[in-house]
């Protein structure tokens, strides 16, 4: 396999970074200490090698092939690390330009994107979607007595905060058999049905619970794709491209790897419970072959991309909605996104069922921590963020003004995440010695 990689130096991270971030940063070749003061930075030199020792510990103990970890403080990388290998059996390594599957970290990025419809003033938040996709006009909940009518519709909030109803395939609950039976799962048939199609066969499957009453993972996000469909007249991928990811650009973004950029896609790993790797690229229960343009433009988990290109559109939310001389969304639908969207009538731990005790609440798309109770990890009031499925994650950090994310590509077999997104944010956040 013949690889054309660039070498891994401050200029390329920020150019891959975006305007968002090149438009903070006067000296895009001076190393990380000029281009903030440790003496001022929280992430100091220390807290980068602690990044670095995490990061090489997870390594030579074979619970993940590679990463790479980038964080920003006040728009400017204070962090950039490429570790290990891309793909183990060829032994390609990580660079900053290696591209990887995002999968449910493309949610807040379908979010951004029906937030350009609500700033053009064509949706409204509580809108029902029926009015949009009247395929889901009559919506059915599951109980353990059987089904009955859903007593509201669906909003279109309902479908941002994952309190819809709807559920996937993959996790535990009343309504699983049926997702199984019907064999509708975006992620398996992403080569196979249309976005249009999948949405329909989504409006046969029972709700969880009355929209709006429970926070639970699941398909909405493919229902918000085909409202942009709808409202737009253009297909999701090709509205996402004009209003998000060019002006964003992210170039290497995309629903799928073209045949010039093939050597660059990361191979997919998958963790047994007794802790072995082995691969699992083109495993359609992952998706298939990212090689190949899918029929399902799936906004819960299709996009792939470079740490950079996401690193842009981080922090363009940790901008207010501003990237260089873009506007990409409003402050207000920023705010919205970023702020917690569930009341109390949610509970203390409204995440409870993902594996998040309390004082993490939702907004849309992405988690936001209300409080960080003792013996919580660490973390810091108001950050905004989310993970994809092959244990890659990005956050930020509003109070420190931070953004960061961290990219592997192991799928763990209890459906969690890897330890690697934990150590790099305690090294962070950890108290000051």
């Amino acid at each position: 396999m013949t690889q054309k990689r660039r070498p891994l130096t401050w200029r390329n991270i920020l150019t891959a970074a975006g305007a968002a971030l090149l438009a903070s940063c006067a000296a895009v070749e001076a190393k990380v200490s000029s281009v903030a003061s440790a003496e001022t930075r929280k992430v100091s030199d220390e807290r980068s090698k602690a990044i670095e020792k995490a990061v090489a510990h997870l390594i030579s103990e074979n619970q993940i092939p590679g990463a790479f970890v980038m964080v920003a403080e006040h728009g400017q990388i204070v962090h950039a690390e490429a570790k290990g290998y891309a793909d183990v059996e060829n032994r390609v390594p990580v660079t900053e330009d290696t591209i990887f599957r995002f999968y449910s970290m493309t949610k807040p990025l379908t979010c951004a994107t029906v937030m350009t419809l609500y700033d053009d003033g064509l949706i409204g938040l509580d809108d029902p979607i029926k009015d949009y996709l009247p395929e889901l006009a009559h919506m059915q909940v599951k109980t353990q007595g059987g089904l009955r009518p859903a007593t509201v519709d669906i909003t279109i909030r309902n479908l941002m905060t994952h309190t819809s109803g709807f559920s996937y395939a993959v996790l535990p609950g009343v309504s699983q058999q049926d997702y199984i039976d019907s064999n509708v799962f975006a992620i398996r048939n992403r080569l196979s049905e249309s976005l249009e199609d999948h949405v329909k066969r989504l409006a046969g499957m029972p709700l969880v619970a009355d929209p709006g009453t429970v926070w639970n993972y699941g398909e909405s996000m493919g229902v918000l794709g085909r409202l942009v469909e709808v409202v737009s007249g253009k297909p999701f991928r090709t509205y996402m491209k004009e209003r998000v990811l060019k002006p964003l650009a992210m170039d290497d973004t995309d629903f799928y790897v073209p045949a010039e950029k093939s050597d660059r896609l990361a191979q997919l790993y998958h963790m047994s419970l007794d802790g072995a790797l082995s691969n699992a690229d083109d495993d359609i229960q992952y998706g298939g072959s990212y090689l190949e343009k899918p029929l399902l433009e799936y906004g819960g988990a299709g996009l792939v991309g470079t740490p950079g290109n996401y690193m842009s559109f981080a922090q363009m939310l940790l901008n207010g909605g501003r990237a260089g001389d873009h506007r990409i969304l409003s402050e207000e639908s920023v705010r919205l996104m970023t702020s917690n969207q569930l009341d109390d009538s949610f509970g203390d731990a409204p995440l409870a069922s993902s594996g998040r005790g309390p004082g993490i609440g939702f907004g849309f798309c992405g988690l936001v921590i209300r409080d960080v109770p003792e013996g919580a990890p660490p973390a810091a009031v108001g950050e905004y963020g989310w993970g994809g499925w092959a244990s890659t994650n990005f956050w930020i950090d509003p109070r420190n003004q931070i953004a960061g994310l961290v990219f592997t590509q192991v799928i763990p077999d209890d459906i969690g995440s890897i330890q690697l997104s934990n150590d790099v944010r305690a090294a962070i956040y950890s108290a000051d010695e």
